[in-house]
């Protein structure tokens, strides 16, 4: 910048002298002189002007070029929104933790159905979620091997001193094995992984629920459409040690997520069911967000109806709605 002012006030130098001069040939009625002189400046002049419109124009398209970019980035969700789930986004944080599942705050969650004695049904929900990457490739199958967290909690924030009622911990393993099929580009990964989930609570309340699964899952990508199917096995446990023998009846053993990822907004619906016609029992839950401040923080309503919200209520049918933000998809 420095050496820019100079080069000015060196150019404003030079003209000055040369308009002195030729003011001086005026004097002395040398009108051919002057003129030669006068246009010389013009000159000079205009080539300062052309440059400045070049520098203008270079500026400009710079700036359009950045919007463009931007607007881009934006209209990309869809393949931002995989690559979280395909945990392909460790490079932008140096300990290689990355969001897993959804990551929300609902300070507004209004249950229609009872949640026991002494309960508020109005109360507020999150969920925090992180998976972190261990090591790839150890079969030679380009696959990835990682370490998930899961928390969620129902918290009873308008009781007076704000209990939670339920906090679900959903610590478990997996491995992504890439998909290369060529007529099937869509179809981006087989994942396999083993699932713990538990409340926390002991057995001398009688509250206590957990369980284990292993499970098996892909993620399909076409356009905008975002499928997930899941699958998973429940690992025996003895009666004795096993807190919720019927759990499975009422959670089934798959569930489904569909997605429209839209340039600023998303409508997820998560399907769940065990497929016994003569006693069926399963949950729906739809999920809506809206990029409100255009920096992926999004308003996000949520829609629960069926069993297995939380642990406690595995075998309560709920129907809940839900408001807040979402920080991650």
């Amino acid at each position: 910048m420095r050496k820019i002012a100079l080069f000015l006030s060196l150019c404003v130098f030079i003209w000055a002298s040369d308009l002195q001069q030729a003011l001086e040939y005026e004097k002395q009625g040398d009108y051919k002189k002057a003129m030669e002189i006068y246009k010389k400046l013009a000159l000079k002049n205009s080539s300062v002007l052309i440059s400045q419109e070049q520098n203008n124009s270079s500026q400009a398209t710079q700036t359009q070029n950045s919007i463009t970019i931007k607007k881009e980035e934006k209209q990309d969700f869809s393949h931002l929104a995989l690559a979280n789930y395909l945990g392909e986004n460790e490079s932008f944080n140096p300990l290689g933790i990355s969001s897993y599942k959804m990551n929300y705050f609902l300070p507004f969650a209004y249950s229609f159905n009872s949640l026991g004695t002494n309960n508020n049904k109005s109360e507020a929900k999150f969920q925090l979620s992180v998976k972190k990457r261990l090591f790839e490739n150890l079969l030679g199958l380009d696959e990835k091997y990682y370490i998930a967290y899961t928390q969620t909690s129902w918290w009873q924030i308008y009781e007076h001193s704000s209990p939670f009622r339920e906090t679900n911990y959903q610590p478990e393993f997996f491995i992504d094995f890439p998909l290369y099929l060529k007529d099937y580009e869509f179809f981006n990964n087989l994942r396999v992984g083993i699932l713990h989930e538990s409340n926390g609570k002991g057995d001398e309340n009688l509250q206590s629920r957990s369980w284990n699964r292993i499970y098996v899952s892909t993620a399909i990508l076409y356009n905008k459409f975002l499928f997930v199917p899941r699958l998973w096995y429940r690992i025996p446990e003895s009666k004795k040690d096993d807190d919720n023998p019927a759990i499975l009846h009422y959670m089934g053993n798959f569930d489904v997520n569909l997605a429209y990822l839209g340039d600023d907004y998303f409508i997820n619906l998560m399907l769940r069911n065990n497929l016994k016609f003569h006693d069926n029992k399963g949950a729906i839950q739809v999920d809506l967000g809206y990029d409100i401040f255009n920096n992926g923080i999004y308003w996000y309503l949520q829609y629960f109806n069926g069993y297995g919200e939380s642990l406690i209520d595995y075998n309560k049918h709920l129907q809940r709605l839900s408001a807040g933000f979402l920080i991650s998809y």
